[in-house]
């Protein structure tokens, strides 16, 4: 595809061309005149001479030259100082060659046409009028000189025919230049822009994110916010595609018209994408707060039956250089705290953060926590309700070690322990993780295996191995039923327990490939039934509570 910076190369090259020949013609004008730039005493050295202005004078040209391609993906339509001297330089030579020449070559007058024709080319129509105006005016001032006793109206008349065709020139040079930049203007607007949405365009954004990623540091820092419209599926569903677009087109819109300070995009889909050049976290997460509130307040067709009552915005926000030092980890972080945001609640603006920012490990252990992390990222992509249901245990077990008034130390290994718990069905075939039907007894027993497999991937890491217990013993039932040791009651670990119960509850209230999901109220009842067998009776209580206060929450918010 012939891009907007190669067509500035290949147009600077053609008129860096046109002043090379420019100069040319100027060396050709002094030697066909008989005049001679240098003074006698330097007769024995003007060829030496002679050649080492010309390549001087090459040398500044190529320079501007390369100047001139390091800036000509400028944006703006202002002409900047290179401009002027690729206007100026070529007039100045032919009014040289004009004077230089007089009547010793024919038709001299000619060389002005190479000024009117570079300004036009570059500038347009108006500057083309005015550069054949400024030759025309020299071109008088020249037939006065040599034609002594000539007024100024019989030197017009001379050259009536030269003053027309330069004129003529810088109108259908500069007309043809102005309608080819209104031309690829709009073909650059459509190419950047989303038709539905008005907003900019996937590809766009992308370009934008690497330009600014150039001048990325921790006194410009640069976020992003990635906006997903809340159960837009349903909304396609039960009003139509149509319906689904003209909520699209709103949503851009808004952004357009309320985010003034960074650039807005539609990134796929029904996701947007904000970013934000020169702020920092707190205020992305400003910014996203102020979307969400701003869709939640704006009515659409429909909306009233959607979840909640209305249509709503889930956001995900990430920060270079905090939390990604390319675009690509930039936008992974921004996507994974959308997908936290969810996964818990929708409807809701969140800031990445990473579960285990807090370790500090030495130089042998980095290697081993970046290896588990890799890990984890590659069950997500077997299984990508993994990866929220990590999220979403972690926010159950972190409400319930609060309950339970834990330390703020505990309370971290608990964290560290609800995210890596699923970590050893890495060894697990996507197949066995993914299978619709019932598991057969040689599946389900690999299956039982991936608390052990996930105990000792975490022993390679020191600030882990509390933790390690944890995750081996998470699927243990409190009257001695589970698995992989059957122990039972207060010989499960306190963090294995508390896992125990939100593993359960999430599993149950989330609608799998190989089973539908139970509501939070049928969720509930099972984990009663079950208090005593499989979860402790106390923590059970304690979630439930939990539970039943978000519920009430929600309903308070709904009604």
């Amino acid at each position: 595809m012939f891009t907007e910076e190669e067509r500035q190369k290949l147009l600077y090259e053609y008129i860096t061309t046109t002043h090379m020949l420019c100069l040319l013609i100027f060396v050709i004008a002094f030697i066909l005149s008989g005049h001679n730039i240098f003074p006698i005493y330097f007769y024995p050295f003007i060829n030496i001479e002679f050649l080492f202005l010309f390549f001087l004078l090459g040398l500044i040209i190529i320079i501007i030259y390369i100047t001139k391609i390091r800036v000509a993906s400028k944006t703006s339509e202002r002409l900047s100082y290179i401009d002027y001297i690729y206007i100026v330089l070529p007039l100045i030579l032919a009014v040289s060659i004009l004077f230089i020449s007089h009547k010793d070559l024919s038709n001299s007058e000619a060389i002005l046409l190479l000024p009117i024709l570079i300004t036009a080319s570059i500038t347009g129509k108006i500057p083309g009028i005015f550069m054949a105006s400024l030759c025309s005016l020299f071109l008088i001032i020249h037939e006065i000189i040599i034609e002594q006793g000539v007024n100024i109206f019989q030197a017009i008349q001379s050259v009536l025919i030269y003053i027309s065709l330069m004129h003529i020139v810088g109108w259908f040079i500069g007309g043809i230049a102005d309608m080819e930049k209104k031309h690829r203007k709009h073909l650059t607007t459509m190419a950047n822009t989303d038709i539905l949405t008005g907003l900019y365009n996937h590809r766009y954004f992308q370009e934008k994110l690497k330009e600014y990623f150039k001048s990325v540091s921790d006194d410009k820092p640069l976020s992003l916010i990635i906006i997903d419209i809340d159960y837009f599926k349903n909304y396609n569903d039960s009003f139509g595609h149509l319906a689904g677009d003209h909520v699209l087109e709103i949503l851009g819109n808004l952004l357009k018209e309320n985010v003034t300070d960074g650039i807005t995009a539609r990134y796929g889909g029904e996701e947007f994408v904000v970013l934000l050049p020169g702020s920092d976290s707190r205020t992305a997460v400003e910014t996203a707060e102020n979307i969400k509130k701003m869709v939640e307040d704006q009515k659409f067709y429909g909306g009233e039956y959607q979840p909640g009552g209305k249509i709503t915005v889930s956001c995900g926000i990430a920060t270079s250089p905090t939390h990604g030092i390319s675009p690509k980890e930039l936008i992974k972080h921004a996507d994974s705290a959308l997908y936290k945001a969810k996964s818990l609640n929708r409807n809701k603006v969140e800031l990445y953060i990473s579960v285990f920012e807090d370790l500090e490990l030495n130089e042998n252990e980095r290697e081993s926590f970046n290896s588990i992390r890799t890990l984890v990222s590659i069950i997500n992509a077997k299984d990508r309700y993994t990866f929220g249901h990590s999220e979403r245990i972690t926010d159950y077990s972190v409400k319930l070690a609060n309950r339970l008034q834990l330390p703020e130390k505990n309370i971290q290994q608990l964290k560290y322990a609800s995210f890596l718990h699923d970590v050893g069905k890495i060894e697990i075939d996507g197949y066995i993780l993914n299978k619709p039907g019932v598991l057969d007894e040689n599946e389900w027993s690999i299956l039982k295996q991936h608390p052990r497999w996930g105990s000792d991937i975490v022993k390679s890491v020191s600030q882990l191995v509390p933790i390690s217990q944890v995750i081996l013993y998470h699927h243990e039932n409190y009257d001695g039923s589970g698995y992989p040791e059957g122990i039972k009651a207060e010989s499960i670990p306190l963090f294995a327990r508390i896992i125990r119960i939100v593993d359960s509850y999430d599993a149950m209230i989330s609608n799998r490939i190989y089973k539908k999901n139970m509501t939070p109220s049928e969720a509930i009842e099972e984990i009663k039934r079950c208090s005593g067998t499989m979860y402790d009776p106390k923590l059970a209580r304690i979630f439930i509570d939990i539970i039943n206060s978000e519920e009430a929450q929600q309903t308070h918010v709904i009604a």
